[in-house]
């Protein structure tokens, strides 16, 4: 296991479209914040700045999925993963775990660097209260990162291909969503806005409470992995 996982973290490092969206995740929510022209604030205000940029810092996290599983289908490698390692469950185990760890890391990374850039721009008073707020807040966000990072992955799968999940998900999570929220409200339902609410400090009230919001998400992301499993294990490979 340790030496697939070993693998997998070189293939996904060595893919230029990967490195692309990691550094994304860390540097679109640091852009943000440098660009955006905003007064001195204090408390909950720093933390709902620090959730906005990290919202953002979603746009990396799906282009580096889409990425990953992606060019096992766009370069044709596959059946030279599969011939490598010919168990396909724990292959795909494998590939979850590392795009989660990396998922992980990178969210920890990029909530860190935040922290930074907003301590240089505000006066920051760090006080327990706000220290816990902090960490229960950014670990939900992270769990959303999580979510969709599989989805993405699993949409890569079932359509063998990393255009089409970037060409779904990003539009989503910039301004798609919204619109086609203010079309129906059905559309808050959808992955990328159910859980919106994790990412605004008051919360909104058009939009999922933050437990029900990942409940939602996670309930995508539990239906796309049960069909993309079932087509990675059992789909011919060209």
């Amino acid at each position: 296991m340790y030496a697939v996982l070993r693998s997998e973290k070189t293939k996904f490092f060595s893919y230029g479209w990967c490195v692309l969206g990691i550094m994304g995740g860390n540097f679109v929510p640091i852009l943000y914040l440098l660009i955006s022209d905003t007064p001195k604030v204090v408390g909950e205000e720093i933390l709902s700045l620090c959730l906005q940029a990290l919202y953002l810092g979603q746009l990396g996290i799906v282009v580096a999925s889409a990425g990953y599983f992606g060019q096992e289908y766009s370069h044709s490698s596959l059946r030279t993963t599969l011939l490598t390692q010919p168990e396909r469950k724990k292959l795909l185990f494998t590939k979850f775990m590392n795009i989660t760890i990396i998922v992980v890391i990178t969210g920890i990374v990029s909530s860190v660097i935040n922290l930074i850039v907003l301590s240089f721009q505000h006066d920051i008073e760090w006080t327990s209260a706000l220290m816990l707020e902090l960490l229960g807040s950014v670990a939900l966000g992270m769990l959303s990162w999580i979510q969709l990072a599989w989805i993405a992955s699993t949409l890569s799968i079932m359509t063998k291909s990393m255009v089409i999940p970037i060409a779904i998900m990003l539009p989503l999570i910039v301004g798609l969503g919204q619109m086609l929220f203010m079309i129906s409200e059905l559309a808050k339902f959808l992955p990328t806005l159910a859980t919106m609410n994790l990412f605004y400090i008051p919360t909104v009230s058009i939009f999922l409470d933050k437990w029900l919001g990942l409940a939602v998400q996670f309930s995508w992301t539990v239906l796309l992995f049960t069909i993309s499993a079932w087509l990675f294990l059992y789909r011919n490979v060209r």
